[in-house]
């Protein structure tokens, strides 16, 4: 489908201009941080990790609200970085606009100037007046919208909570009439399954319903798309019964499985526990290369746990790597692929030969 009346149709990921990654490691400054502010969510969508209350169990996941002083403290460091993050971007495991200081946050870091863009992902469904006056007074500059339906019997039973679907529409409506510089982008997935393990039904947008999707949304929005549900969230209920397949995400396709993790050498990921990954799907916080009330995020960024976990799979050892072997990520929610350019990294990230040898703590045999 072509762009509709008062938005453009296109996947995020091709909301800005993008460089080559291989042209630019190793990065001085992150591509973007994540700020996790809530790990807490409302839904529990059935292909997150936060339906799966098993995992979560087994994995001893500790989730809540990050304090303001941590949030304030990550920002702060952000300053130590020679130029601007192109995006801070707040939640991603859980819902930040549960989070009762979210305004004041998005303020500070609008404020603080470490980013061109600051960024908030969201379900949606907190979206009051209210909330929406103060987050755009507090500068927000990109709001990212998922629906997991077109009505409060569909969300009942893909995210195990109905909502009020026309209370839901006026108030993206109302946000779209008083945003100012804000953009929104607004996306659907094509397809959701019922939230119970004992349920194989799969609900499919059908043609009608696409249609629909647009013609309510593409004048309260900037971006809109129908995104696809794919493996993204390694090691839970869903991921487990569901391969790679064809196309990713935004419908990019799929030449096969990547050694090298293109996060890993972009991204920053702050947990609400202040614990900090290479990575915004490591839900289960295995992958951790630091904590950012013990050291500053300039630290992390350039620290030796990154390092080596960077050399591990530019040596093709992805597969031996905790939770990263797992993982569908790098092929279906990324276009970037390091994979042609493992030798070039190597040499412009100084890799010597006694580190190419020398045993590597993430790498299990």
């Amino acid at each position: 489908m072509n762009d509709v009346p008062g938005a453009i149709v296109r996947p995020r990921i091709h909301s800005a201009e993008k460089s080559r990654l291989e042209d630019l490691i190793p990065l001085v400054t992150p591509f973007s941080a994540h700020i996790d502010v809530s790990s807490v969510c409302n839904f529990k969508c059935s292909f997150c990790f936060q339906a799966d209350t098993e995992g979560m169990k087994e994995a001893n996941l500790k989730r809540g609200f990050m304090p303001i002083e941590m949030f304030r403290k990550i920002v702060d460091d952000l300053t130590e970085f020679e130029q601007p993050l192109k995006k801070v971007k707040i939640g991603n495991h859980g819902e930040p606009t549960l989070h009762p200081e979210l305004p004041s946050m998005i303020g500070y870091v609008r404020t603080a100037g470490v980013a061109e863009i600051v960024e908030m992902f969201t379900n949606g469904s907190k979206l009051d007046q209210e909330l929406c006056r103060n987050i755009v007074e507090a500068g927000l500059q990109r709001i990212n919208i998922s629906l997991e339906g077109l009505s409060g019997d569909r969300y009942l039973a893909v995210a195990g909570v109905r909502v009020n679907f026309e209370e839901f529409i006026e108030n993206i409506r109302y946000l779209h009439s008083i945003k100012k510089d804000l953009q929104i982008y607004v996306k659907i997935a094509d397809q959701t399954h019922r939230l119970s393990k004992d349920s194989q039904e799969i609900f499919i947008l059908n043609k009608s319903e696409r249609q629909h999707f647009y013609d309510v949304f593409s004048s309260i929005c900037d971006e809109i798309y129908i995104e696809k549900v794919v493996p993204q969230w390694a090691e839970t209920q869903y991921d487990k019964q569901n391969t790679v397949a064809e196309t990713g995400m935004y419908g990019q396709a799929i030449r096969g499985y990547k050694e090298v993790c293109p996060f890993i050498f972009m991204y920053l990921h702050f947990n609400c526990d202040g614990t900090t990954s290479p990575c915004t799907l490591d839900w289960p916080r295995k992958v951790v290369i630091g904590n950012v009330m013990e050291q500053s995020v300039k630290e992390i960024w350039t620290g030796l746990l990154l390092r080596q976990l960077q050399i591990a799979q530019l040596k093709g050892q992805r597969n031996k790597i905790d939770f990263c072997r797992s993982c569908s990520a790098p092929m279906v929610c990324v276009e970037e692929d390091l994979d042609p350019h493992k030798e070039h990294a190597l040499r412009v990230m100084k890799v010597d030969e006694k580190e190419l040898t020398a045993s590597n703590p993430w790498v299990k045999d």
